[in-house]
This record gives structure tokens, C-alpha cells and sequence, in this order.
């Protein structure tokens, strides 16, 4: 079922029923890597959940490209799957003419009837169109509905970002933005990549101060603003780099105690297996074993390897025994979480 909505200057949107976000424009160029039957890709944004688009194949790529520039911040997809399973979704944007991704591949449950699957957030920006990969795993590829998040084009960037150095320190001023609730300045020292992020209140665009950075080092800023709840893209890039005499170091100095070495990452997770009675079992385990057991899953989905797979328990729980194994069961697997850490 879908919905008409009126929109300003003379402008409808579709909306499909339990769905967030819209249905693309209906001038959106549909374009697939395959076709089952009378299964088209204009299916999947027709505002109907019991037409689809099938790619023939376990695995299809279906492009949206729109009329016209939209900004958005997320894509939600209806489908079904029959073995009810894991479907993965990778997606782009279409900018200035080139696919980039927007969002890494993540998977989402689906049952053997249409599933309204959980929004699938992308990077917020301004796209000229919407590629989605789709992994079926086990069932054939395809996608029953697709929607979009449209961020309001009221919300405007930033611009005119100016960044002034000082010692040890960099001012930045931009011009101030109606409504914003706050701006969220993003910083670091490779231009396009940013690792520090500092949040300014709405009345600090004049002059905020980025404090204890490093003379002779330049860093690259970008800010954004938050409206009714909404980020905003990124503003232009400014650089600055810090510069100032340093103070001499007291004499004689006192010995310090070494600062202890950053740790590394774990690589590990927490693996919670739910079974198809309901009963959740949990792991901490590596992520190469993560890995090991994910790819087992999938080389079973698809018709080969062993129906079970040994999770080596390690110190859980041992007890007098030497080691513990749980075997796992293909077909008793209802879906699993990896929480890395």
C-alpha cells in the first residue's frame, strides 16, 4: 500500500506503508546486472510490497539514479528469502559523476514472507543517485522495495570556514546558521581525514579555539551543524598550522617514569550464536575465528562444507577438562551478532 504525500511546488512524494524515508522520484533511472521473469528493477520503487525486482542470480547490483541531486542519510529495504537467512547490502553514491560507498556491507535478517528490514545508514551528503549491492546468500537476490531518506535541502552547509593559527592553538570562525542547535567540528592532520571531533554551542561560530596542538604541524578542520535533529554535509576544508617559540625545558630535569605504551586493539568479540529454540549462546572468541565461522555459515548457505562447526570454548568454563567445543548445527542457526572490541 503507498501514500501520496503533497509536497512545495507542486512536488509528490510516495511513502510505503510501514517504510521509513520516501520511494525515489518517479523519473529515477533504474538500471540492473540481471532480470528473472517479468521481475523488473522499476518493481523496487513502486511503492508496492508484493512486486520486486529479482537480479536471476544469487548476487545482483541494482543502480537508482535520480532526476535530480537529493540529500540523504540513509536507504531501507523490503525483501524476502527463501531459506529465510542473512541478506548483505553494500551500498554508493553517485557524486560529481563517480560510485563511492556510503556505507560498508551489513547484513540484515529476512524471512521466507516480505520483512521491512532496519534502515540502513549511509554517509549523510548529496547524491546524484543510490547503487546497492545485494548479497542473497542462499535465495536469489532482490528487493521488493527500496526507500530513501531525503534530508530537507533547507538545511544549509556551512561555508566559508576560515581557520587562523596561533601557538599551540588554531582559531576558526564561520558564518552562523539559522536554527542551528550546535556545530561539531572535525579536525586532523591528513586533509579529507579527520580523527578528533569537538562539539561547539550555536553562538561560538565567531571564534573557536582548538587548543594543545603541535607548532609545525598543520591541520585540516570541517564543521557541521545540527538542524531539528539532522546533520548538515561538511563545510569547505580550511588548514592551518600552529607556530610559536617553545619554552626551554627547567635544568637540571627530573627523571620521569616512561609512559606506558598504547595498547593495541584486541582484535577480538563478543559472538552471541541465537539458535532456532530460542536458546543464545555467547563466545569471546578472535575475529579470525569470528571470521572462520562466518564463512563457514556462508559456504553452507550456499550448498557446501560440513552441516556443523566446532567453537573452541578456550578458558570458558573449563573445568577439569583439557578443552570444550560447542558444535554447531547449520540448520539450527537463527542469526548471530558480532560485538568487536
Amino acid at each position: 500500500m503507498s501514500m501520496n504525500v503533497a509536497m512545495a511546488a507542486n512536488e509528490e512524494v510516495v511513502t510505503v506503508e510501514g517504510m521509513q524515508g520516501i520511494s525515489p522520484p518517479k523519473e529515477t533511472v533504474v538500471t540492473v546486472n540481471g532480470t528473472y521473469s517479468a521481475n523488473y528493477g522499476k518493481n523496487s520503487i513502486d511503492g508496492k510490497l508484493d512486486t520486486r525486482w529479482n537480479s536471476g542470480a544469487t548476487k545482483g547490483t541494482i543502480q537508482y539514479v535520480f532526476p535530480e541531486e537529493l540529500s540523504l542519510n540513509f536507504i531501507q529495504v523490503a525483501a524476502y528469502s527463501n531459506p529465510k537467512s542473512n541478506n548483505y547490502y553494500t551500498v554508493y553514491g553517485l557524486k560529481d559523476g563517480k560510485w563511492i560507498l556510503v556505507s560498508p556491507k551489513v547484513g540484515r535478517y529476512v524471512n521466507s514472507t516480505v520483512t521491512i528490514t532496519d534502515p540502513v545508514a549511509i554517509t549523510p551528503g548529496v547524491y546524484e543517485g543510490i547503487k546497492v549491492e545485494v548479497d542473497g546468500a542462499a535465495s536469489w537476490a532482490h528487493i521488493n522495495e527500496l526507500t530513501i531518506g531525503v534530508v530537507e535541502m533547507m538545511n544549509p552547509n556551512i561555508i566559508d570556514l576560515k581557520a587562523t593559527p596561533g601557538n599551540t592553538q588554531v582559531g576558526l570562525n564561520w558564518g552562523a546558521i539559522d536554527g542551528a542547535e550546535n556545530y561539531i567540528v572535525r579536525y586532523g592532520t591528513e586533509s579529507g581525514k579527520y580523527t578528533e571531533t569537538v562539539v561547539a554551542t550555536k553562538d561560538e561560530n565567531g571564534n573557536f579555539v582548538i587548543p594543545a596542538l603541535t607548532n609545525g604541524t598543520t591541520y585540516y578542520f570541517v564543521v557541521t551543524t545540527t538542524i531539528n535533529g539532522v546533520e548538515t554535509e561538511y563545510s569547505n576544508e580550511a588548514f592551518a598550522t600552529p607556530y610559536g617559540e617553545e619554552l626551554p625545558s627547567p635544568e637540571p630535569e627530573e627523571p620521569t617514569t616512561p609512559e606506558q605504551p598504547e595498547q593495541p586493539s584486541t582484535n577480538r568479540a563478543i559472538f552471541v550464536v541465537t539458535m532456532t529454540t530460542g536458546l543464545e549462546k555467547e563466545y569471546d572468541l578472535s575475529m579470525k575465528e569470528v571470521n572462520d565461522f562466518i564463512d563457514w555459515y556462508e559456504a553452507k548457505q550456499a550448498g557446501s562444507g560440513k552441516a556443523s562447526y566446532a567453537i573452541d570454548k578456550h578458558d570458558n568454563n573449563k573445568g577439569p577438562f583439557k578443552s570444550r567445543k560447542d558444535y554447531i548445527l547449520f540448520d539450527r542457526v537463527l542469526t548471530f551478532e558480532v560485538s568487536e572490541y
